[in-house]
């Protein structure tokens, strides 16, 4: 805190030349103002040319402008687009057939079964593999007395 007034008090004569050179509160200024004030009530062609001084006066400036104005345009119009059917009438391709049902078959049920493994009631021989019997195409799973495999 004790180092802001300090810095106010080393940069003050630089502060206040700053603001003795305010383009603002010069004479000219007030005097572009007052011609502009004065030709506010007339033709907005002749106030032009008054307020564009006034603003290079008072503002500073070159006075062109600094981006280009907008410019009135027309809006673009892009045409709808034209479908015209087609002049020769594809063939219909046939009816697919319906697919016949799916067949479900019963799970095999083991019928007879010795130390080497289960025989099941639609032929298929069942092999004992530890607890589990397996069938041609991996390890069955036993439910009841309905046996699932792959």
């Amino acid at each position: 805190m004790r180092t802001l007034p300090l810095l106010v008090l080393a940069l003050g004569p630089a502060l206040l030349h700053a603001q003795d050179g305010d383009p603002l509160k010069s004479a000219a200024c007030g005097d572009a103002l007052a011609a502009l004030q004065a030709a506010r009530g007339g033709d907005d062609a002749a106030t032009q040319p008054l307020r564009a001084s006034a603003a290079r006066t008072c503002l500073g400036g070159s006075g062109t402008p600094g981006r280009p104005a907008r410019v009135l345009q027309a809006p673009i119009a892009i045409p709808a687009p034209v479908i015209t059917p087609p002049s020769v009438a594809l063939p219909m391709a046939p009816p697919t057939p319906i697919p016949p049902p799916v067949a479900i078959q019963r799970p095999p049920t083991p019928t007879h079964c010795d130390i080497g493994g289960c025989w099941a009631d639609d032929g298929t021989h069942l092999r004992q593999v530890g607890p589990n019997l397996a069938g041609p195409n991996g390890l069955c799973s036993q439910a009841g007395g309905v046996v699932y495999c792959p």
